[in-house]
């Protein structure tokens, strides 16, 4: 039985437009239904200052870089919204950047075993007295910490530079599902099949 003659230049040509069209409709469709729909929400929030999207190995990472904020809990709450549409069978992480100087940094090392201790025991009384009476003490413009069932927002502010801490009341249970928020950056490659958005 003879084969039929096979021009291998055009097998090889056309095997690459097919890939490229898969990949390119691919990325196209990323674009326009993940990329875009985070973009536009990002963009409408003054307090956003800049982002970008990364992917890495644990999944896709939107980095945030956050301005003069009024209130942190809800700004996270709208950026963790805006970042649910990254947060495919991988999930996404949310890493925040913000100013800190090396003030900021010092009053939140001094906080930060008071903010453990209360995340520990369950009891936050203190913790706020604490942050203002550390601002106090170091001249900074202004110090909040706001808890929900999920975190703790910490924002101090020094003149122009600004700190912002979203710290996680409980490290997620591998085998659970997660929730649309939750978790440590510590635990990876727990997202679960769910996906899920998680801060970094």
């Amino acid at each position: 039985m003879k084969l039929p003659d096979v021009n291998v230049k055009l097998v090889a040509a056309s095997l690459v437009v097919a890939l490229a069209l898969l990949f390119g409709g691919n990325a196209f469709v990323r674009m326009t239904r993940i990329s875009m729909p985070v973009e536009r929400a990002l963009r409408q929030m003054a307090e956003v200052k800049s982002y970008s999207i990364e992917s890495t190995p644990y999944g896709a990472v939107l980095n945030v870089e956050l301005g003069d904020v009024s209130d942190l809990s809800a700004t996270v709450m709208k950026v963790t919204t805006a970042a649910a549409y990254l947060a495919g069978r991988d999930g996404v992480w949310i890493r925040i950047a913000d100013s800190r100087d090396d003030t900021l940094r010092d009053v939140y090392h001094r906080l930060h075993f008071s903010l453990h201790e209360a995340i520990a025991t369950g009891s936050f009384e203190d913790l706020e007295r604490r942050a203002e009476q550390s601002a106090r003490e170091a001249g900074l413009t202004g110090a909040r910490v706001v808890v929900d069932s999920e975190y703790v927002y910490v924002s101090m502010s020094h003149g122009e530079s600004q700190l912002y801490e979203v710290v996680p009341r409980r490290s997620h249970e591998t085998g659970a599902v997660p929730s649309s928020r939750s978790v440590a950056r510590s635990d990876y490659g727990s997202f679960g099949a769910a996906g899920g958005v998680r801060i970094w």
